[in-house]
């Protein structure tokens, strides 16, 4: 709290400086009573730079070790945040020095020369938050600066207008009012650019809209924008006042306190940003908490299958409907219009409270969470293990719900297999496993389990919920769904590398038994050798699990845990009508630049065009561009 009320005591004085500077631009003053505020905000707020410096170090050196002036300087010398704090802090001292030269020089340049320096110390306010971190796109970096320069503009300006209509009422009303006109125009500039790029920091900072209430960035920004709505209802009302004829004349004592009351809330919005500013944005939050009981998804409720006439869902949905129809109906039928004031708010109102309980399934606190285990092979052929031990009694072998004692359950145990694992978030999983299902037949397993171990089960059931539709995979290629579970290779260097860093580049994952006595051997061998071969001269690396008497490809990756990664890839292995098996014999995975599985082949033979398809495949995926997707994507 002490960093964020440093950043807002910061902005709020060079955002009043830059609006007293600016003001006098639009009245075509001289100003002179603006100066002394404008030099002693430049000074307060150069003096807070030091004071927001040491909040900062502190906040980041471990509390055990002393701040002294050794500490402080290495702090300051030796780190990004440093480094741009000395560039905000010689621009604070530059704007200073020039708005105390402006209480003694009365000169154009020098005017036109502080308002710019202003305007690069709101600027750079940014570059101590979220906008030092250079792992983000650079329209995103950019979008920072853009976003603050805009923001405070406008509520420095507003600032200013205020004090000027509190300060001014002896000036001619005509003054009051042409200056409120332009300013008006100067703020709608300025608050369009502070939405478009407010867009393109939410879009990169709180990645998804659950996060906007599941974080506490999410929660504060969330605020933040019920805060904005405030702001754009009192600037609505400020635009249709000056909308009216000029004729009855202008209350400037009206439209000051209209817009005081305005700057107030922009001033919690100001706080509200400091705050944001430094807290871990919310795509990047492990620890999230929702706090309703339901959230809300189209695809777990109208993306499943939904039976008209019975299920609750689809009578929401109609009631929803008729009162969005009876809504427009009183809104545009010329017989009704005098009663839509209050008929089409409230039977919007209403369409919009059944559509929400059309589309809610139930929540938890933790149905957001993030996985604490990565999905790796290794994982998925844990929570295999830990599934067969816990879980096939009610759910089967193959985990689709036929295990031998299914037949005495109330309630049928879910097919895990069915697409319908994915409608659930994996949350929700881990919630159920630890406490129990919902229809109350399934147990929890929090004794028999361990956090991590119910994370395992989780990467396993979500390649286990993959095969209704990965054996349909074959070589003709398929949109980019299913994502390749990472495990660790060796590079033919002997260097450790992992599958996920090879995107970038189609790679083909070869399996195989080999055994010498094999009628099959020599066919087989000839197999792996076109892959490896076609996989090399087509552009694609080429990734080898290989058991037995396989023949060495120089130039392929090895997995370095074969065992976990054969178990893992066989559940995605599955074809129909066929035994299952945790082996596989022969088998060959595409996975695209993005890490998507597009392909599956049997077996390549020189004559039978079986390498037709995948130099096809190889070049369709390489051209392709990479998208950048969540390991737990499901």
């Amino acid at each position: 709290m002490e960093l964020a009320t440093l950043r807002f005591l910061e902005s709020a004085l060079s955002a009043l400086a830059v609006g007293l500077l600016l003001l006098p631009r639009l009245t075509e003053e001289d100003g002179a009573r603006f100066k002394p505020a404008v030099a002693i905000s430049a000074v307060l707020r150069a003096l807070l730079g030091f004071g927001l410096l040491l909040a900062v170090a502190r906040n980041i050196i471990p509390a055990q070790k002393p701040i002294d002036f050794s500490t402080l300087f290495d702090f300051t010398v030796g780190t990004v945040i440093g480094k741009a704090w000395i560039v905000t802090q010689i621009l604070a001292l530059v704007f200073t020095a020039a708005a105390a030269l402006r209480l003694r020089v009365d000169a154009l340049w020098l005017e036109r020369l502080t308002l710019g320096l202003g305007l690069a110390v709101i600027a750079a306010v940014s570059v101590t938050g979220h906008a030092v971190d250079d792992s983000l796109p650079l329209y995103t970096q950019l979008s920072f600066p853009v976003h603050t320069v805009a923001g405070l503009t406008w509520l420095g300006g507003l600032l200013g207008l205020v004090w000027w209509m509190f300060t001014g009422r002896g000036k001619p009303p005509e003054l009051a009012r042409r200056l409120s006109e332009r300013w008006s125009r100067v703020a709608k500039i300025a608050m369009l650019v502070v939405l478009a790029s407010g867009l393109v920091l939410a879009w990169e900072n709180v990645g998804s809209f659950p996060n906007l209430l599941a974080t506490p960035y999410g929660r504060l920004l969330s605020l933040k924008l019920a805060l904005l709505c405030a702001v754009l209802l009192l600037a609505l009302s400020l635009a249709r006042y000056l909308a009216r004829p000029a004729n009855p004349g202008f209350d400037v004592g009206w439209y000051g306190k209209i817009g005081a009351i305005e700057a107030g809330f922009g001033l919690g919005l100001l706080f509200l940003a400091g705050w944001i500013a430094v807290i871990t944005p919310a795509s990047h939050e492990n620890d999230l908490y929702w706090p309703l009981p339901f959230r809300v998804s189209y695809k777990a409720t109208w993306g499943i299958k939904v039976v008209p006439w019975i299920d609750p869902t689809w009578w929401w949905g109609v009631v929803a409907l008729t009162l969005a129809l009876v809504a427009a109906a009183v809104w545009w039928t010329p017989r009704l219009r005098q009663w839509r004031r209050s008929v089409t708010p409230g039977a919007g109102i209403a369409a919009f409270v059944c559509a929400i309980v059309s589309l809610s399934v139930q929540a938890y606190p933790g149905t957001y969470d993030d996985p604490t285990v990565p999905y790796t092979a290794e994982s998925i052929k844990r929570g295999h293990v830990a599934f067969q031990e816990n879980c096939t009694g009610c759910h089967g072998v193959t985990g689709e719900g036929k295990g031998p004692m299914a037949k005495d359950l109330k309630v049928p145990p879910a097919d895990l297999t069915a697409p319908h694992v994915g409608t659930h978030t994996l949350g929700d999983i881990f919630h159920w496993l630890t406490v129990g299902g919902q229809s109350g037949v399934m147990p929890g397993f929090s004794e028999q389990l361990t956090p991590d171990d119910r994370w395992d089960v989780i990467n396993y059931l979500i390649v286990l919920s993959s095969t209704n539709q990965s054996r349909f995979l074959g070589p003709k290629g398929v949109i980019q769904w299913l994502v390749a579970p990472d495990f660790p290779l060796a590079e033919p260097k002997d260097e450790l590398t992992s599958l996920e860093k090879l995107r970038g580049t189609p790679t083909l994952i070869s399996f195989a038994r080999c055994k010498a006595d094999d009628a099959g051997a020599a066919e087989l061998a000839a197999s792996l050798k076109l892959a490896g071969e076609t996989a090399k001269t087509s552009g694609a690396r080429h990734v080898t699990v290989y058991r037995g008497d396989c023949p060495n490809d120089p130039d392929a990756f090895t997995a370095a845990h074969p065992d976990a990664v054969e178990t893992a890839y066989s559940v995605l292995n599955r074809y129909l009508d066929e035994p299952i098996s945790s082996e596989i014999p022969e088998g060959h995975f595409l996975v695209d630049r993005s890490g998507y599985i597009r392909a599956r082949f049997r077996h390549f033979a020189a004559e039978d065009g079986s390498l037709a398809p995948l130099r096809a495949q190889i070049a369709l995926t390489a051209s392709e561009p990479v998208v950048k997707i969540s390991l737990h994507e499901h």
